[in-house]
């Protein structure tokens, strides 16, 4: 990122993307201006966060009345996430979930660049999915250093997970995101993050429920 990384905090490189997703949503929408207000009320974010980072993302001053110009900040969190260098990245297995990643075509948007896609099935390898070629297993220390690759997304049932991971890293990928239900191990040197979506529904399912009894308590005081 383009202002000092040891000041900006893990969370605030998580909200990057919301505060991106939205600030184009309303430039689209035809919003000349955009507040930390405005941010806040559609993203549930507290509204003195939003301010807090969007000084840290923006150089250029907002209008204490008006916000800021929409085109200036869509362009200034842009450029703070480095979402104008794309990173190239190859999907390790071309399943349902792998399908999926390989058609969802809006991953330029955030930097990344898909290569092609890596898998053991036969009647996969050398097929396309969404312009993309599907290669068999022994391609992929070829594709990782011809592409220079960066990140290995790994998409394979978890038995076959680690195998994989290590011959990634091996060939000279620096991260790994996992969307494989098991714990990976990797070099100190190489970045890791993991989806656990077990974890998440779980999470949702209990915010959810923890909605649902706070507007049953309301609904019997009333």
């Amino acid at each position: 990122m383009s202002k000092e990384k040891k000041q900006i905090s893990k969370n605030l490189v998580y909200r990057v993307p919301v505060y991106l997703t939205v600030s184009r949503r309303l430039l689209k929408d035809g919003a000349r201006y955009i507040t930390a207000p405005q941010i806040s009320a559609i993203t549930g974010i507290n509204v003195e966060t939003v301010k807090k980072d969007l000084s840290q993302i923006c150089k250029t001053p907002g209008n204490p009345k008006l916000g800021r110009e929409a085109d200036v900040l869509v362009s200034e969190i842009i450029e703070f996430g480095v979402y104008t260098k794309l990173t190239n990245a190859v999907i390790i297995g071309a399943g349902h979930l792998g399908s999926a990643l390989l058609n969802y075509d809006g991953f330029n948007e955030w930097g990344l660049q898909i290569i092609a896609a890596i898998d053991n099935n036969p009647a996969l390898i050398n097929t396309t999915i969404n312009d993309k070629q599907i290669h068999g297993v022994d391609d992929l220390d070829k594709i990782i250093k011809e592409y220079n690759v960066q990140i290995a997304i790994i998409t394979v049932p978890k038995e076959y997970a680690q195998e994989l991971v290590d011959h990634a890293v091996a060939a000279g990928v620096k991260a790994i995101w996992n969307f494989a239900p098991t714990h990976i191990s990797v070099p100190k040197d190489v970045v890791l993050q993991n989806e656990n979506m077990a974890s998440s529904l779980s999470l949702l399912n209990y915010n959810l429920n923890l909605k649902t009894s706070k507007q049953k308590r309301k609904t019997k005081r009333k």
